[in-house]
């Protein structure tokens, strides 16, 4: 009999603290009870032998309020639940959830950590902790992106076909073509993704631009650069289609060719209307209408070089 995944009853059961539902022996139905007893379970590790997990995609923001308000718990209470780790050589152990409770722990000056123990291999760990960590109130749409890209290739390591545990892991927030959408996202260099993060460069910019090489997306950063701004989607859809029907790397030229096409600057023509009463306080009725230009553009000609300026609304000698 295939051994039971710890994993199992987890999209059922994403709370503000999911470590207790990694145990093997939790079921699904006695949650506070199954929580107790890892609490029990947990035992204390010197705080210097944690390592953070290998690419972890959170980031730990050290300034926001909550992370203050953690750290103020902790100080207060300690840490109420275990940190999740697995064993590795020479006495250390990687953190797969808890990245934020250790760094608070290490402000408020926690000499040692409660943990739990499990024994998970590498696609295991990486599932665990893209997991754990979806019940976030904010995420961002870089760590969002990456963990769904690594939650799927720990998922093909282990033979597992579509999107299924990443759709999990995202609560149903996010439908399967979304995760691929947000896996796309994250082929894009950090530059961009801050840039997303921002919200400087709209989401669906950023998948379009996600398809380019690394060359057109260095010049295309050339271009943002010089011109401090970024591509409409329909701008950003044309620099896709011209790249994959190209098979080749977009030069600074041809961005800028798109970007700065005609069509995009349409202006509205200038249409200028003289009232006709008006104008013959000017000018004597029998005037003819060319006489009345070759005046008028005179006097537009000697504003124009500085002979004639306005003053109070007037015209006057310079």
């Amino acid at each position: 009999m295939a051994r039971k995944s710890i994993f199992d009853n987890l999209e059922d059961s994403l709370s503000d603290s999911t470590d207790y539902l990694l145990d093997p022996g939790f079921n699904g139905k006695d949650k506070k009870a199954a929580k107790e007893a890892v609490i029990k379970s947990a035992s204390e590790v010197p705080i210097d032998s944690l390592v953070g997990f290998k690419d972890h995609p959170y980031r730990v923001d050290e300034e926001s309020e909550d992370f203050l308000q953690l750290v103020d718990s902790i100080r207060e209470n300690g840490i109420l639940y275990p940190i999740l780790v697995r064993a590795l050589k020479k006495g250390k152990y990687e953190i797969v959830s808890g990245h934020r409770r250790v760094a608070a722990a290490k402000v408020v000056g926690l000499s040692n950590v409660p943990v739990i123990i499990r024994d998970m291999n590498d696609d295991e760990a990486t599932i665990a902790m893209v997991h754990s960590n979806f019940y976030r109130e904010k995420i961002l749409v870089s760590e969002k992106a990456k963990a769904y890209r690594m939650c799927m290739e720990a998922e093909k390591h282990q033979g597992i076909k579509g999107m299924d545990s990443a759709e999990k892991a995202g609560n149903e927030e996010d439908s399967r073509r979304q995760v691929y959408r947000y896996v796309r996202l994250s082929y894009l260099d950090e530059h961009y993704l801050q840039m997303i993060d921002d919200g400087v460069l709209a989401f669906n910019s950023g998948y379009e631009l996600s398809f380019l090489d690394n060359e057109s997306l260095k010049a295309l950063s050339e271009y943002i650069c010089n011109f401090e701004k970024v591509p409409s989607l329909d701008q950003s859809i044309e620099l896709k289609k011209l790249y994959t029907e190209n098979n080749d790397s977009l030069t600074y030229e041809k961005i800028l060719a798109v970007l700065t096409d005609k069509k995009e600057e349409k202006k509205t023509p200038v249409k200028v209307t003289l009232n006709e009463k008006k104008l013959f306080e000017y000018f004597k009725p029998e005037t003819s209408v060319e006489t009345m230009e070759s005046i008028i553009f005179e006097l537009l000609d000697g504003y124009k070089s500085g002979k004639i300026t306005l003053q109070n609304g007037d015209y006057a000698d310079a």
